[in-house]
């Protein structure tokens, strides 16, 4: 099976050739044809204003956007005319205060495909190790619904191609003890009428939770509405691109899909996954 991961970080690295040369050389090792470059918008000058706030999230962003997007998009842009198998994307969060700035930011650039994702709920980063003790005094089934909430509208905001990490909120093992199964439905179905492609993450594997996002149950109702899917590793450096790709195959397989999608300058394209 050839692999496209499209869901890697350089931010452990400098904007240059050889740092990307280190993402491509492990991903061949692993079946990895294509490498998506997917850069966090809050480490660019250029889009502080997408996270401001008063509090936390505004003083961790400003200490985040330390670079300037044209190196980003210069360094994959350069190694594309090298002929190296990459391409440029960005993975923007939500904040539903800022949409129309997120839109415009979304459409300023050349990119592939923009990711869009939810890592902030009002001031709580609900996936940041230094907030973590937040999680042991609040209500979880309330702060899974306003996950859901705030993911909802991402998708139906119609500024991106993929939603990354569908249910990243786990991502500490703090899990709803609620039926969730009309909240994944309602999710699901979003996806499926604004025709975006959801990706299946190894990343979870990696992070204390210790499983795949989506969950099995999250992956029941995006079969449901035959949402496309798309592959991911979520790498921040060398060593995880396409990493437990195999296992996450399988768990694809075992839904009943039979492709994985990709982009080129916005544009879905699929690939079979049983040839």
């Amino acid at each position: 099976m050839e692999f496209r991961d499209f869901h890697v970080h350089l931010e452990e690295g400098p904007f240059s050739i050889d740092w990307i040369k280190r993402f491509i050389d492990v991903g061949t090792s692993r079946g990895v044809i294509e490498i998506g470059f997917s850069e966090h918008g809050h480490r660019f000058k250029e889009s502080v204003g997408l996270l401001s706030s008063d509090g936390f999230r505004g003083e961790w962003t400003a200490g985040e956007a330390t670079e300037s997007i044209q190196g980003y998009i210069e360094v994959v842009e350069k190694a594309k005319s090298l002929g190296l198998s990459v391409k440029l994307g960005i993975e923007l969060d939500y904040t539903p205060e800022y949409e129309d700035d997120i839109r415009r930011f979304a459409n300023s650039y050349p990119f592939d495909y923009v990711m869009g994702s939810v890592h902030w709920l009002g001031d709580f980063g609900f996936d940041h190790p230094a907030l973590i003790h937040e999680w042991e005094t609040s209500d979880v089934d309330k702060v899974y619904d306003e996950y859901f909430d705030v993911l909802l509208m991402a998708v139906k905001s119609g500024i991106f191609d993929i939603i990354a990490h569908p249910d990243v909120i786990k991502v500490f093992g703090y899990k709803a003890q609620k039926d969730m199964s009309q909240r994944y439905d309602e999710l699901a179905r979003a996806i499926d009428s604004m025709d975006l492609c959801a990706e299946v993450s190894t990343a979870g594997l990696r992070k204390p939770v210790g499983e795949l996002y989506p969950s099995p149950l999250l992956m029941k109702y995006f079969k449901k509405y035959d949402v496309p899917i798309i592959l991911n590793s979520d790498a921040h450096i060398p060593e995880d691109v396409g990493r437990d790709f195999d296992k996450a195959l399988e768990f694809i397989k075992e839904f009943g899909y039979d492709r994985l999608c990709y982009f080129d300058k916005r544009v879905r394209k699929s690939v079979s996954i049983t040839d």
